[in-house]
């Protein structure tokens, strides 16, 4: 099997936004990987929230990738930095994956978005705008509400676009160890394309 490695971050404050946090770590993450001279490593760099509960991601987020050195990149970004000198994170060192760890997916599930009025609405437009198109009548009809297993809500902010979204993220646990396949640009598995796993270790 491919060695993988890993690097932790702890925040540090006792009352804090885990998710919040979580986001702000994903998203300088995700610009670090779209930066031209990384673009081929993307799709390499996992998430994992070994403390994730009922109630929150937890305060600990670790990065996985089988490869070391882009990790050590991502480790000495300047918000990682900043936020561990003003005694906020503390960062661990680049780690190789113990071969008996366990593995869980945490997979971005963009189905929940849309039991949100907000995507309902913008979805009942699109088709309301289809059917004028073709000179039919559409009348929004009411659906159902699906139910979903526990999943929490990580804000991001993209700096490519400047909009601000969510990403509900659940936890598929246990799972056996998929390394072969990619991440998605935010570090999740997907439901269907992305299906790749990250090894549970604490801090």
């Amino acid at each position: 099997m491919e060695s993988r490695y890993y690097f932790s971050i702890r925040y540090i404050p006792e009352h804090v936004d885990n998710e919040l946090l979580a986001g702000r770590c994903i998203s300088n993450m995700h610009g670090f990987l779209s930066h031209e001279r990384n673009t081929q490593f993307k799709n390499s760099v996992g998430i994992c929230f070994p403390l994730w509960n009922e109630q929150t991601v937890g305060n600990v987020i670790t990065f996985v990738s089988t490869n070391e050195s882009i990790l050590t990149g991502l480790s000495y970004q300047p918000y990682f930095s900043t936020m561990m000198n003003e005694n906020l994170f503390e960062i661990s060192g680049i780690r190789i994956v113990p071969d008996d760890a366990k593995d869980v997916r945490f997979v971005f599930n963009k189905t929940i978005q849309k039991i949100f009025n907000g995507s309902k609405k913008r979805r009942i437009k699109r088709a309301m705008k289809r059917a004028e198109e073709f000179g039919h009548t559409f009348t929004p009809i009411s659906v159902e509400v699906r139910e979903f297993e526990l999943f929490h809500e990580i804000p991001i902010n993209s700096k490519s676009s400047g909009r601000d979204f969510v990403l509900h993220i659940q936890r598929q646990n246990p799972v056996e160890a998929e390394i072969g396949q990619g991440f998605n640009g935010y570090g999740f598995a997907s439901n269907q394309l992305w299906r790749r796993t990250v090894p549970l270790i604490l801090f």
